[in-house]
């Protein structure tokens, strides 16, 4: 599991600040949703963290190593902890389940034998709850399968970080309550750190552990669920009132 540490982190644009001045603590094995309306960050701290970024000041430190300051060969090791998980699956078109599952294994660790590859395939699958469809196409699938074939790809590294991009965008309730359901098993089984971008908050308040709320670019409150409930911040209660009275329900958290 891995921990990181936002220290003073800045981020401009020409003519535009994007993020000002974020210190943001995650840490080892929790998850932590970012969460804010459209334009106030979310993404961009996202590519921050995950490096496809870099910042205009501050610090990303990684188990403290400042991704901030790294070439970008240096960043592409930091990068092997890392598991990503795309709003849209990102799934290749051309290849089937199974190649997408093991495209980052093959291409970083050359040599790996068949039978250990099928191996994780077969496991990976399981663990999504899609076994079998090893040989399937993407577009053979529905869009919550592809987010969770994009999950098992994401796993195949044995990342000790995930960071996940709106992953319940798009679906029906019950395909976002699977996917809700899969980050935390993830989490546990794999015992990784997971960051949740997102603004569907029946999913934010179920998973996590704890909440950041970004408002114009800097964050305006972080803590529990609870906590935010319970916050006198003005941003946040205009942002989680439209479903407060679902969030407050026994089983708003799973």
């Amino acid at each position: 599991m891995s921990s990181i540490r936002v220290r003073s982190l800045t981020y401009d644009v020409p003519g535009k600040r994007i993020l000002d001045n974020i210190n943001l603590d995650i840490e080892s094995g929790e998850i932590l949703s970012i969460m804010g309306q459209s334009g106030s960050g979310k993404t961009t701290l996202l590519k921050l963290l995950t490096g496809l970024r870099r910042p205009t000041s501050g610090s990303i430190l990684i188990d403290d190593v400042d991704i901030a300051l790294l070439s970008e060969q240096e960043l592409d090791k930091v990068r092997l902890k890392m598991g990503l998980v795309f709003q849209y699956a990102a799934l290749f078109d051309s290849l089937s389940v199974y190649d997408n599952i093991v495209f980052g294994v093959v291409r970083h660790r050359r040599g790996v034998p068949r039978k250990e590859l099928d191996a994780t395939v077969d496991s990976l699958l399981e663990e999504v709850g899609l076994p079998g469809l090893g040989g399937r196409m993407p577009s053979e699938l529905s869009g919550g399968q592809q987010k969770r074939i994009g999950l098992a790809r994401a796993l195949a590294m044995k990342p000790s970080l995930v960071f996940y991009d709106e992953p319940t965008s798009g679906l029906d309730p019950i395909t976002a309550v699977t996917i809700d359901d899969l980050i935390t098993s993830t989490r546990n089984h794999n015992q990784v750190t997971s960051v949740v971008v997102s603004h569907h908050l029946p999913s934010i308040f179920r998973i996590s552990d704890r909440i950041a709320m970004l408002d114009k670019g800097r964050v305006v409150c972080a803590g529990t669920p609870t906590e935010l409930l319970n916050s006198e911040n003005a941003a946040v209660q205009r942002f989680i009132q439209p479903e407060r009275g679902a969030l407050t329900q026994p089983d708003a958290r799973i």
